[in-house]
């Protein structure tokens, strides 16, 4: 309803909501609490207010239960060592300790009664009837490594189909298939540490990359993980195409000026489906946002472009938001930008088996060990720390410990990565492509600037469309030229010289009189011209005499008469030349 400065709208509405619940007869598992966590020169700050977040070096969000478990994390930081982030837990769970001690309280004081939920059951018999016709035929599926994510998803097509031939097509069926499936596949994972394509626990699918796919791109590079494809392209533009967001976003914490945009593009056929078009869903909005954090700490903060990174899906299976990272650090060398480090990412999967309280950890998760599994851990980083993380889970929460062995999986796969990449492109390129535009800063005094962008920019306009380069405002006294190439800037330098020396050909003394021919009468006053040849400079009816003029020809002036009028300068707005004839009223 209302947001005061130092509030933070997303952690007072995932506690509200937790709260709400809490108290309600909806039935819960709840509470969770929520806090954001900062870092400022080191030190751990919990639920820093909009100016202190300004200042911090890490922005994590982190959601707990109970008992000091873990139900989502989302991180964005500036290359933060595992050590610290450890500690942030840490710090994070005293806050929520309090929180949910406070919901507690609530709950025992203004809580309702629950609702009695009755969870859906299984037929005994169907779910026996299944086992009997598709648990061997799942158990050979799902330990056949010579499988591909689609020969493999037409393998467990067929055995549903076989079922539903065999025993009955109905919901039940349905679920009890999914169920046996389910049970086969973690079985396998926990037992014999090996999944359905082979690997071990922590062996990464075949890894290839390669850089500078088309000369002209200014940055571009392809990156591949198995069945995981991701295209990647870099293009240089000006400062003035940088996004900015709305008063409202700035004023709860929004970034004043976005330099660096990364843009998610998953197509239908990523996953061999046909799609028509459409817009951006919230899928590629959030795996878009999440590769963006993952780069843009490592961004020179004085990099003269806005950079913009196209990332698009060609194919998936499972991590193509890790796989977007990846492809965007190496066009970024590809382009030439001085990137602090590299950066990588890596999903790290789980399978808990509740009955031996075991957790099982999966290094470069496919998206059958994601769908069939029990987290899906994005981690990205650098060789010096981890820049952005997103935990999601389908269990109540996991504890420290595991969540401590998680961080260390994605520590040892992006160094991994990063080895591989380093194969293929070791540090950005030495200087930027011919292809890449040119800038270069110009001073234009005041007066010189408004006739550059009179008339609606009509001028700079034309500048554009004749040369391709864009002309824009930099500070008072200076506009930046943005250009294809250095022979167009030339040509665009040329042509604002001339525009410029148009409207300033006349030079006169401050306070000296001059003879002026008038050219044009008007109903507010009179066009003049100093010297032949030159634009004419406009007097208002105002200056021509000490007395009120309500018009010229009140003094009897006319077209081709002469006067005489001191020269009071440029106009400071306007740059236009100013006369006056009200100190010198003797006509000529």
């Amino acid at each position: 309803m209302v947001v005061g400065r130092s509030g933070d709208p997303v952690i007072l509405g995932l506690n509200a909501a937790s709260a709400a619940l809490t108290v309600s007869n909806i039935p819960f598992e709840g509470p969770v609490g929520a806090v954001r966590v900062g870092l400022v020169d080191g030190q751990i700050v919990i639920n820093p207010d909009r100016d202190v977040m300004r200042r911090s070096q890490l922005d994590m969000i982190m959601t707990g239960t109970k008992e000091d478990r873990v139900v989502m994390i989302e991180m964005d930081g500036q290359q933060i060592e595992e050590e610290k982030i450890l500690e942030c837990f840490d710090e994070g769970f005293k806050s929520i300790r309090t929180l949910l001690n406070g919901m507690e309280q609530l709950r025992k004081e203004a809580g309702k009664e629950k609702k009695e939920f009755t969870p859906f059951t299984l037929n005994p018999k169907i779910e026996k009837d299944v086992a009997v016709v598709a648990e061997s035929k799942l158990y050979y599926i799902f330990t056949d490594s010579r499988h591909d994510k689609i020969s493999r998803d037409e393998a467990v097509r067929e055995c549903m189909e076989d079922v539903f031939r065999s025993v009955e097509q109905s919901p039940q069926t349905s679920a009890a298939f999914s169920r046996l499936s389910k049970r086969i596949f973690r079985s396998i994972v926990t037992d014999t540490q090996i999944r359905c394509d082979g690997r071990s626990l922590t062996e990464f699918r075949p890894i290839s990359s390669e850089v500078n796919l088309f000369n002209n791109l200014h940055g571009s590079a392809i990156f591949q993980r198995g069945q995981t494809q991701v295209a990647g392209t870099l293009t240089f533009d000006s400062p003035s195409a940088a996004f900015v967001p709305d008063s409202v976003s700035q004023l709860l914490g929004a970034q004043r000026k976005k330099m660096f945009m990364l843009h998610y593009e998953f197509p239908g056929f990523a996953t061999n489906e046909m799609s028509v078009g459409r817009g951006v869903n919230r899928r590629e909005l959030g795996h878009g946002m999440l590769a963006e954090k993952a780069l843009r700490h490592v961004i020179p903060e004085e990099f003269p472009f806005s950079l913009r990174l196209a990332c698009q899906v060609l194919e998936s299976n499972g991590s193509s938001s890790m796989a977007s990272a990846c492809v965007g650090s190496l066009a970024l060398m590809d382009a030439g930008v001085k990137i602090k480090n590299p950066v990588a990412g890596v999903a790290v999967g789980l399978v808990n088996d509740q009955e031996q309280d075991k957790y099982t950890l999966m290094t470069d998760i496919l998206g059958i060990e994601d769908y069939l599994g029990d987290m899906d851990f994005k981690i990205a980083g650098s060789k010096d720390g981890f820049t952005a993380m997103q935990l999601d889970l389908k269990i109540k929460g996991l504890p420290k410990s595991v969540i401590s062995d998680a961080l260390k999986r994605g520590k040892d796969g992006i160094n991994h990565v990063l080895g591989k990449m380093r194969e293929t492109i070791a540090e950005s390129r030495p200087a930027f492509k011919d292809s890449v535009p040119v800038i270069e800063k110009i001073d234009v005094n005041g007066f010189q600037r408004a006739v550059l962008f009179r008339s609606a920019g009509f001028n700079v306009k034309l500048i554009e469309a004749e040369t391709g380069v864009k002309v824009e405002h930099e500070d008072d006294k200076k506009v930046a030229l943005v250009a294809p190439n250095k022979e167009e800037l030339e040509k665009a330098k040329e042509m604002i010289k001339k525009i410029v020396q148009d409207s300033s050909e006349i030079e006169l003394d401050f306070g000296s009189i001059v003879t002026a021919k008038i050219v044009e009468v008007l109903e507010r006053g009179i066009r003049v011209c100093v010297k032949e040849g030159t634009a004419p400079i406009y007097m208002p009816n105002s200056q021509l005499d000490a007395r009120k003029v309500a018009h010229a020809s009140a003094l009897g002036m006319k077209v081709d008469d002469t006067i005489r009028a001191q020269y009071l300068g440029r106009d400071p707005t306007t740059g236009q030349h100013r006369l006056s004839r009200r100190s010198t009223k003797r006509p000529m």
